[in-house]
């Protein structure tokens, strides 16, 4: 397997094997993203790329142009934005209340803010597995040749 082709190149299709490989590279460096936090924005926009890459070309498999992927990130703009009201609202009216910011203000903040962390989360959860379940297009499509299947067969023991 070729995996600057896997990671990097936008171009052509990808199977669900090579799709999953993809999902765990970016996984794994999100993970690392919070080890490394002085070079961890750099390795996300490199993950944002490798993300476009493999998903892409995932929906280059099933006929669907890569511009497709512009959907969940979309949806998780409008997310964060309603959760930044919400977060916003519950601060506004504690402080018109009776201006004072106390726990139950934090609390009530931080979970809205954890919510929109888990409706993001999600998003991406429902379209990743989904794409992954999706069976590609068999035969050439405008996008390229269907993906070379690996094949490993062992010789049946007679015995």
């Amino acid at each position: 397997m070729d995996w600057q082709n896997l990671l990097f190149a936008t171009q052509g299709r990808i199977g669900a094997g090579d799709y999953w490989r993809g999902v765990a590279v970016i996984i794994v460096g999100n993970l690392l993203i919070n080890v490394l936090p002085l070079i961890g924005g750099l390795v996300w926009l490199v993950l944002v790329w490798v993300g476009v890459a493999v998903y892409g070309k995932r929906l280059h498999d099933t006929g669907r142009s890569a511009w497709f992927h512009l959907i969940p990130w979309l949806l998780n703009m409008v997310v964060f934005a309603i959760g930044l009201m919400l977060i916003g609202g519950v601060v506004l009216a504690a402080a018109l209340s009776d201006g004072e910011i106390g726990p139950m203000v934090i609390f009530g903040a931080g979970g809205a803010g954890v919510a929109v962390i888990g409706f993001t989360n999600l998003i991406w959860l429902i379209y990743t597995l989904w794409l992954g379940a999706m069976t590609g297009d068999s035969g050439e499509n405008r996008f390229g040749p269907a993906p070379a299947i690996n094949v490993s067969a062992q010789a049946a023991d007679d015995s």
